[in-house]
């Protein structure tokens, strides 16, 4: 008989000031913190080039009831019966168990503590089940990890259901032109049967309810939003990478490779990197929520901020896995987002992390992002039209088994 090994450890992961008063009984499980864990999990055992954890149910429920109990109880403990009510072919079980104030103090503490760390990144485990409790203001946290045949298989993040009645929805954009609305987002015509010079490296929306596209060679694509110019029949000295459009709907700037930036309509010059060596291309921006200003992201991370877009770091100094593809700034506080092509996600400023893609099976690389209207969340797209949804980000729909004429290269909401 095989041998089975059980790992089981304890984390203070934040020491509260003072001793815990008697508070009601603890909430309902906390489902988005639990993704938003299983998340931050990943994307690390994806940094160590580990395969990434299916969250098994099973282990949820465990999960869940212990954190409960902890929340109730006041008392932070290892399940002591944890072994016999994982699932009955386990050969390997670990759990981590703490209390804090949000996902991320915790998870860092875990990845702080060796022992818990040594669970995270275990590279026998295969799936894993989290359980958060919040009761008067304090996070109760079990990840219960287990090695089991029986566990089910990562999930793709498109294998969501979209809601019957959706309230938010995006575009996604193909390399021809074509469109694919989701959600509330209306078809307002497309490029697909076109011959197009160049080919299409993004979009934006109107506030009209319209959109633009924009080819590399600067060409402008209106469809229900006015035509403000283009950078068409210009000489170029790099390809027009991106482009980002003014919070009135009046106007939009076009972003080349070099950061060379072109404006039309109310969309207003405040500076460009066209003049200036960069260590990496730029592959996006982002205008700020007046419209005043923008910021610039290059493939390694280097931000590059004009007008009143401050600057709230970047990746410009670390060594990434991937390599950053696109961006997207806080509609509602002053921070942006990075997403590299794994999915991996790097948030400054006042923009929250609500997970990544990092880790998880999205069978195409991720070639855009984009914010929810109203903040506290992101979406992801790949190039075949996998969608992932974070947060406040509401899932519409995706592209899942629909071959494509042409990759996606990016996508907006509406």
């Amino acid at each position: 008989m095989a041998m089975r090994l059980a790992r089981i450890t304890v984390v203070l992961a934040v020491l509260l000031a003072g001793c815990l008063a008697l508070a009601p009984a603890a909430s309902a499980a906390d489902a988005d913190a639990e993704t938003a864990f299983v998340n931050a999990i990943n994307q690390l055992r994806a940094s160590k080039g580990l395969r990434p954890l299916a969250v098994d149910p099973r282990l949820v429920t465990v999960a869940r009831n212990w954190a409960s109990h902890m929340a109730a109880t006041k008392t932070l403990a290892h399940n002591p019966d944890y072994q016999a009510q994982a699932p009955s072919d386990w050969m390997k079980i670990g759990e981590n168990v703490g209390y804090g104030g949000d996902v991320q103090t915790i998870h860092n503490a875990f990845v702080n503590s060796p022992h818990h760390y040594a669970n995270l990144i275990d590279s026998e485990y295969n799936a894993v089940g989290i359980g958060v409790v919040v009761a008067n203001g304090t996070m109760w946290v079990t990840e219960d990890f287990e090695n089991s045949a029986s566990a089910p298989a990562p999930s793709s993040p498109s294998a969501q259901s979209a809601p019957s009645n959706p309230t938010q929805g995006y575009w996604l954009v193909a390399r021809d032109g074509g469109i694919f609305s989701f959600g509330v987002a209306g078809f307002k015509g497309s490029t697909g049967n076109l011959r197009l010079n160049q080919p299409i490296v993004g979009m934006a929306k109107c506030k009209c309810g319209g959109y633009w596209f924009v080819a590399a060679d600067g060409g402008i694509f209106s469809f229900g939003a006015p035509f403000f110019g283009s950078a068409g029949g210009a000489p170029l000295n790099q390809p027009i990478v991106g482009m980002a459009a003014t919070p009135s709907g009046n106007g939009y700037w076009l972003v080349a490779r070099d950061g060379g930036i072109f404006s039309f309509g109310d969309a207003a010059f405040y500076g460009s990197t066209g003049a200036l060596k960069l260590n990496q291309p730029i592959v996006g921006m982002a205008s700020t929520r007046s419209g005043r200003g923008y910021w610039l992201v290059a493939r390694d991370g280097g931000i590059f901020a004009f007008g009143d877009a401050g600057f709230y770091g970047s990746t410009g100094g670390l060594k990434l896995n991937q390599p950053i593809v696109a961006m997207a700034a806080n509609p509602v506080g002053n921070g942006y987002w990075f997403v590299a092509s794994d999915g991996g996600i790097f948030s400054f400023g006042d923009a929250g992390f609500y997970g990544s893609g990092a880790g998880q099976y999205l069978g195409s690389p991720v070639v855009g992002m984009a914010a929810a209207p109203k903040g506290g969340g992101y979406r992801l797209v790949t190039s075949a039209g996998h969608v992932a949804a974070f947060g406040a980000a509401e899932f519409d729909g995706a592209l899942t088994n629909i071959p494509l004429n042409q990759p996606i290269v990016g996508l907006s909401a509406a």
